[in-house]
């Protein structure tokens, strides 16, 4: 096992030590059985993190990267035999393909030495999706080694070098001169497709045929069945259950609140329609009400699913109602009144975030298709397969998006049908750039899945969107204590902790969500190429076949 991993077992060994410790000492006292759940974990955990990097034949060296993610484990391995490299995601993204490896032996060590890093200097590693890792600013260790020479940002430099050279004598000082790179563009999303192709001619294609009911049709029936769901169906069950009091509606009526708010995002009316369920569920099994509960926990999330589902992809939709657009790939277009949000594939995006492009700077709307399957990276650093089936080209420069959208028509047909004017473009530096970047990733909370096929497990982000999910579970204890706490019941803990968390919880999305905003609208580094082909009349994909 390696020392990187020891910690992950301290903790796992000391949680049910301080379980046990508490069920064996029996107190009822939260003032004993915290700081025993609590301190024995967090002391054995650190404990292990500190002998970790002094294992006997194994030492551990971290690679430097400020601010440092807790579940950052890039680092150097200096064995009884060589030096192992390991990185996965330089403080940023997860890579989707697994770690890169290095291996040296002492007998491959031709030399080594420590400068201080250049600015635009070469990345140090590449990591297995195509991303260079810039190298950050201070002291590094160069390695001289029978392939060339390599860059290591470790922490404690001076002991890293001094303890290679315990293990390998008579090793020279390395003088080097670094590599200068005038485009980041490389070292951050990757490699781009081609910059030119082949020209094009546009060829006949499927006939759009944009339908669907009047615009008021649809918000009658959408708008009537998505509040049937989230009011008038818990306040029924509520009011036909006899000993359930009135103030117990008011939590249909903060759903329905919450449905005004989101009135123009009927994709998310399922979920609203939900809010005020586990409360009524509650009040339900107390007072009898048994009958309702599979009503209520099946019918109410359905009803707002219905009501969201009459705003499909399709004529009449309106330019303030959001759609969204499921694409083969797995990943969703959002079209917004002013913008386009791309949210890729949570399992196949490790660590990423959407991307946006402002209406107003489209300049280029193309459906078409291609005869083969052919690999479209993107500035998120995966890499999708598109081709074979209907696809929408889309350019915002330098920003351009290949999109396996179904209705690739329909879909070019709502977007223009929305417009927009140009949006003044973001102004930062490249450092600036990098560092709202890895911001937003670390924005982007991440959960360990496990890989089918592959045995293992890979961080896939949630979005800031869970602090909304947390708030609503939060909110649902905080008003159970509120109204316990009208009636006589001592809980004014219970109503401390669960107002003040659900309170930070909304405040902290609302705070968050700006700096993403900036963050989704700029994917590609200040001043970097456009990503790709983006003429008109030329091919972004080989065998590209535009429609007219």
């Amino acid at each position: 096992m390696k020392p990187h991993h020891w910690p992950f077992v301290a903790l796992g060994v000391s949680a049910v030590a301080a379980i046990t410790a508490v069920v064996v000492v029996g107190s009822k006292s939260p003032a004993v059985n915290m700081p025993i759940l609590f301190g024995i974990p967090l002391v054995a955990t650190y404990l292990a993190h500190l002998v970790s990097k002094r294992a006997p034949n194994k030492v551990l060296f971290e690679f430097r990267v400020d601010p440092r993610p807790s579940w950052y484990n890039d680092a150097v391995e200096v064995t009884a035999n060589g030096l192992e490299i390991t990185a996965m995601s330089g403080g940023g993204r997860m890579a989707s393909t697994g770690p890169t490896r290095l291996s040296y032996g002492f007998d491959d060590l031709l030399g080594i030495s420590t400068r201080q890093a250049v600015p635009g200097e070469a990345p140090w590693i590449t990591l297995t999706d195509g991303r260079g890792l810039p190298v950050p600013a201070g002291d590094v260790v160069v390695l001289r080694t029978t392939s060339g020479e390599q860059v290591l940002p470790v922490e404690d430099p001076q002991k890293f070098v001094a303890l290679v050279r315990s293990r390998v004598s008579g090793l020279p000082e390395v003088h080097s001169t670094p590599v200068v790179q005038t485009d980041s563009h490389l070292d951050e999303v990757g490699e781009g497709p081609p910059p030119t192709g082949e020209r094009t001619t546009p060829v006949e294609g499927p006939a759009v045929s944009l339908t669907g009911p009047p615009l008021a049709v649809r918000w009658l029936v959408g708008a009537t069945l998505a509040l049937a769901g989230t009011v008038v169906l818990p306040s029924v069950a509520l009011l036909t259950t006899p000993g359930v009091p009135w103030a117990v509606l008011t939590a249909a009526g903060v759903a329905g609140v919450v449905w005004v708010l989101n009135r123009n995002v009927p994709w998310v009316w399922g979920r609203v329609a939900f809010l005020s369920v586990p409360i009524s569920v509650i009040w339900l099994i107390g007072k009898g009400g048994y009958v309702w509960i599979p009503v209520l926990l099946v019918l109410c999330p359905m009803l707002g699913y219905l009501g969201g589902r009459m705003f499909r992809l399709g004529a009449n939709l309106g330019r303030n109602v959001e759609v969204r657009v499921p694409l083969r790939d797995g990943s969703s277009l959002y079209v917004q009144r002013d913008r386009l949000v791309h949210k890729p594939n949570r399992a196949h995006a490790t660590g990423s975030y959407p991307q946006a492009v402002w209406l107003g700077d489209i300049t280029l709307l193309q459906s078409g298709t291609t005869p083969d399957v052919h690999p479209w990276p993107t500035p998120t650093g995966t890499t999708t397969f598109v081709g074979q089936n209907p696809l929408l080209r889309l350019v915002a420069r330098p920003q351009q998006w290949i999109l396996p959208a179904t209705q690739a028509g329909e879909l070019a047909e709502l977007i223009r049908s929305r417009g927009g004017t140009p949006a003044s473009p973001t102004r930062m530096s490249v450092e600036e750039w990098r560092e709202l970047r890895q911001w937003a990733v670390r924005r982007q909370v991440g959960f360990m899945q496990q890989t089918v096929g592959i045995g293992k497990g890979a961080f896939i982000p949630a979005g800031i969107g869970w602090r909304l999910f947390a708030a609503a579970f939060t909110g649902q204890f905080a008003w159970i204590f509120l109204y316990l706490g009208s009636t006589g019941v001592d809980v004014r803990v219970g109503i401390l902790i669960s107002v003040v968390l659900t309170a930070w919880l909304l405040g902290d999305w609302w705070r968050v969500r700006p700096r993403m905003r900036v963050a989704e609208h700029n994917a590609l580094p200040p001043g970097s190429r456009d990503w790709g082909e983006t003429r008109p009349d030329h091919a972004p994909l080989p065998g590209w076949q535009p429609w007219r």
